[in-house]
């Protein structure tokens, strides 16, 4: 029988594969795994978003494609040949683990600059960086500042 520390480890990175496919599955995976990072960036940094990965991607209205109603990626769920799925699960276990690279060190959140910046964006931003596909992405967090 699993302890609830490896059930919990299994379920957490479940979710960040989840949130990570359905966010960002049309992207490459450098893209996928800076939105799972953007959950663990959070986790770090404790708040009323919550303190641990489930609690964060369960949070209403935070990562939309799992939790806002009406959104159409809530009845999307991976194939079983989905190399794109099997690929950003096993990311999830390295993104939890610490074992690549966080591309958005800090960022907790995003949106696709190819729609009009969300009220909640704020002043603080910083584009995609050195992995030239997230410079379609901004990603925001009010302690980083500005780095454009």
């Amino acid at each position: 029988m699993k302890s609830q520390a490896e059930l919990a480890r299994e379920a957490s990175a479940f979710m960040l594969a989840l949130v990570g496919w359905r966010e960002a599955r049309g992207e490459v995976l450098p893209v996928r795994i800076a939105v799972m990072y953007s959950v663990l960036n959070r986790v770090e940094r404790p708040a009323w978003w919550g303190r641990s990965v489930l609690e964060v991607v369960g949070k209403l209205w935070q990562y939309s494609a799992l939790t806002a109603p009406g959104d159409p990626n809530l009845i999307k769920w991976p194939r079983h040949d989905d190399a794109v799925w099997w690929a950003t699960f096993h990311s999830a276990y390295d993104v939890l683990e610490y074992r690549v690279a966080n591309p958005m060190p800090g960022a907790d959140s995003y949106h696709d600059v190819s729609i009009p910046q969300p009220g909640w964006a704020g002043a603080a931003r910083f584009w995609g960086g050195d992995v030239p596909e997230l410079r379609d992405q901004t990603w925001t967090n009010g302690a980083i500042g500005v780095t454009e």
